[in-house]
C-alpha cells in the first residue's frame, strides 16, 4: 500500500519555522498502531491522518498522534490540515469549500480556510469544547517540572491550574527571564504524572510571559517529554486554552498573539481570539514537502 503525504510548517508563511505537520491526507487502511508508527517515523511534535467522516454533512475525521499517544484535539493539526486540503481542492471524491468540519475525539472543529489574493495562506479553527478549569498546582511542583525557582511562577493574576478546549494543559505565567531558563525536568514530569490533577493524556506544562510594551502579546513555551515533544515550536490548543482561560479572568482581553518556538528554533505565530461562541486558533502554514510512504 502506498500512503501521500505532504509536510508543511503551521504558524509561519515561510518554511523553516513554525511547527513541523506531516498529513496523510487519504489513511484508509491503517490500523491505530499503523498510525502511531507511521507519528513515531516522522517524529514531528504531531502527525494527522484524514479518514472519511462517520456523518457525510461533514469533511473529514482527522485522527491526531505524537509519537508517542494519539490526541483528542490539537491547534496546528487542525490548521495544517486544512490547510493542505484546501490546497488539494477535493478529498474522497468531493468538492471542497473553504469552511470544512472535521470529526475529532474530541468534538467536532469547525476550520475556516484564509486566502491571499486567491492562493491559501493559513486556516482559523474553533476549539470543539468550551472553557474548562481543573485542578490548581502547587507552584513548586510548576518549578520544578520546568527547572526553575518556585519564585520564578507568578501567582498574582491566577494559581497555576489544568485547562483545557479539547485538550489539557498545566498553565502559568512567569517571569520573561524565567521563561527564557526555563527547562523541561523530563524525570520531574515521570514523578508528577498521573497524581496532580491532569484528566486526559500525558502531562504538559504550558509557560507565558507578557510583554508589557505590547498589550495582547504573550511570548509561550510549551514541553510535554512524556508525549516525545521535549518542548514544542507552536502549540495551538494550549494557545486556546490559556486564551479562553485569560478571557475568564479579564473579560477585556478578546484577542492575543502569542510568540513561541524561538528557543528551539522555529519562531511561530499564533492568532487567538475569544468571543460569546468559543476560541478560535489561526495562523499562516507553509508547504514544505509531499511525497508517498510505502507501507
Amino acid at each position: 500500500m502506498s500512503f501521500a503525504f505532504q509536510i508543511v510548517d503551521v504558524f509561519s508563511s515561510t518554511a523553516f519555522a513554525g511547527n513541523q505537520l506531516a498529513v496523510l491526507t487519504d489513511a484508509r487502511g491503517l490500523s491505530t498502531g499503523q498510525m502511531q508508527a507511521f507519528a513515531r517515523e516522522f517524529n514531528f511534535a504531531e502527525t494527522s491522518f484524514v479518514l472519511p467522516p462517520a456523518d457525510p454533512a461533514n469533511t473529514a475525521h482527522v485522527r491526531i498522534f505524537t509519537p508517542a499517544e494519539e490526541l483528542p484535539f490539537a491547534g496546528h493539526p487542525n490548521v495544517g490540515t486544512g490547510f493542505v486540503l484546501a490546497r488539494l481542492g477535493q478529498l474522497f471524491g468531493r468538492q471542497l469549500s473553504d469552511s470544512m468540519v472535521f470529526e475529532e475525539q474530541a468534538g467536532l472543529v469547525t476550520v475556516g480556510i484564509e486566502r491571499q489574493d486567491g492562493l491559501v495562506k493559513g486556516a482559523l479553527v474553533k476549539a470543539p469544547q468550551s472553557l474548562s478549569i481543573g485542578d490548581s498546582v502547587d507552584a513548586r511542583i510548576v518549578a520544578e517540572l520546568a527547572g526553575l525557582e518556585d519564585g520564578d511562577i507568578l501567582s498574582a493574576r491566577f494559581a497555576p491550574c489544568f485547562a483545557s478546549v479539547g485538550a489539557g494543559f498545566l498553565l502559568a505565567e512567569t517571569a520573561p527571564d524565567a521563561l527564557d531558563r526555563a527547562r523541561a525536568n523530563a524525570l520531574a514530569f515521570e514523578r508528577h504524572q498521573g497524581r496532580i490533577g491532569q484528566t486526559d493524556g500525558l502531562l504538559k506544562l504550558h509557560l507565558h510571559s507578557r510583554d508589557r510594551s505590547a498589550p495582547g502579546v504573550l511570548d509561550v513555551r510549551m514541553f510535554a517529554p512524556l508525549s516525545g515533544v521535549t518542548e514544542d515550536a507552536a502549540t495551538g490548543s494550549a494557545a486556546g486554552a490559556l486564551g479562553a482561560f485569560l478571557h475568564h479572568l479579564d473579560a477585556a482581553e478578546t484577542r492575543f498573539t502569542m510568540r513561541q518556538g524561538r528557543h528551539v528554533g522555529r519562531p511561530s505565530l499564533i492568532r487567538v481570539s475569544t468571543s460569546p461562541g468559543g476560541v478560535t486558533i489561526g495562523g499562516d502554514c507553509a508547504l514544505f514537502a509531499q511525497g508517498h510512504i510505502a507501507a
